[in-house]
């Protein structure tokens, strides 16, 4: 009996570490069914850049806020150095590309078709330092040379050729304004072979400064820049994509723009230690410039909460592109700019 009893205790036992052991294996299984039948697996975006920069902050933050993920999306973000990063947008090897609007002007009279969908800066975020305390006015630069940015396609160069327009200083004959890399403008100065420089960034600038730099013209001074591009706003950094790609996937460019315009609302009322935070992940080791530059920022107010352009900032923008000689006809805020699905996601928040 007692046999007996132990071998049916035995058997209960095993059935029930079964049922037991059963349950636990499919109630993960199923959750997990039900997850993925939720969420489903993210679309993959490329975006490409010319630099990791903090001017496209609010594209970055929808990554890093999780909101492209709320919208089903994951971005990876490529620099490109080399060619232009707009180029792979043509080629199919990225779905939209952080720019500046001269670019876009560019590769539109050159009929390749593309759309600005939100521009992430409202202010001219540049500046024009002199090398030392012996180059302090635009008219002390007679006779030397002017670092413009890396390649003449670029705003640096548009905007130390209008700086120069403005001083009447003829390039190549008063000035010369020529391209160089900002990681080569300091050993330039040292060795007396540049005169002046343009930052693209408050970091860039300070670094500058701290070597003895003097300012020549702030372009985030409103009356200062209106004076000399002939408007306070210049929404110079911007997010674009080609015409085919917004005609072919209008859904998965209504979900970017969602997650930016939440972005740019977060970012309107978040501290530049938050902001810094959250960007961390995509600028690693990057921290101080990171806090100084959304500091300098919340100062100034330079990036835009809304993404749209203004008329005044277009009409600068096409001037300055065509005195830098990237274009030569006029084009018109249409050919460049849409902003519908900017319109809906601010719709579908409030």
């Amino acid at each position: 009996m007692k046999k007996y009893l132990a071998l049916l205790l035995a058997l209960v036992m095993a059935l029930g570490l079964c049922a037991c052991g059963g349950g636990t294996a499919e109630e993960p299984a199923q959750e997990e069914a039900n997850q993925t039948e939720q969420t489903g697996d993210l679309e993959k975006i490329v975006i490409t850049e010319p630099v990791r920069g903090y001017h496209w902050a609010p594209v970055y933050l929808a990554q890093t806020l999780g909101y492209l993920a709320e919208e089903g999306l994951e971005a990876e973000f490529q620099s490109v150095s080399g060619t232009p990063p707009f180029a792979a947008l043509f080629s199919g090897d990225a779905q939209f590309t952080l720019v500046g609007i001269e670019s876009a002007m560019i590769v539109n009279e050159k009929g390749q078709g593309a759309k600005v969908l939100a521009s992430t800066s409202e202010k001219y975020p540049y500046s024009l330092i002199g090398a030392t305390e012996d180059y302090t006015t635009l008219e002390s630069l007679r006779g030397g040379i002017v670092a413009g940015g890396v390649n003449t396609s670029g705003g640096p160069y548009s905007f130390a050729m209008a700086c120069m327009n403005y001083a009447g200083l003829t390039p190549e004959t008063d000035v010369s304004v020529i391209t160089m890399a900002s990681v080569g403008y300091a050993a330039a100065i040292e060795a007396g072979e540049l005169q002046a420089a343009v930052s693209t960034n408050p970091w860039a600038a300070k670094i500058l400064l701290d070597n003895g730099g003097q300012v020549i013209v702030d372009g985030t001074d409103d009356a200062v820049i209106e004076d000399i591009i002939g408007s306070a706003s210049y929404e110079l950094f911007v997010l674009m994509t080609s015409d085919e790609y917004l005609s072919a996937n209008p859904e998965t460019v209504q979900k970017v723009m969602n997650a930016v315009a939440k972005a740019m609302q977060w970012m309107e009322n978040a501290t530049p230690e938050e902001i810094t935070e959250n960007l961390l992940p995509l600028f690693e080791g990057a921290e101080e410039e990171l806090l100084y530059d959304a500091q300098y920022d919340k100062e100034r107010g330079i990036t835009s909460y809304t993404g749209y352009h203004t008329e005044s900032g277009f009409q600068a923008a096409l001037n300055l592109t065509k005195l830098a000689g990237d274009i030569t006809g006029d084009l018109t805020e249409d050919q460049i700019y849409d902003e519908s699905f900017l319109d809906k996601a601010w719709e579908n928040l409030k």
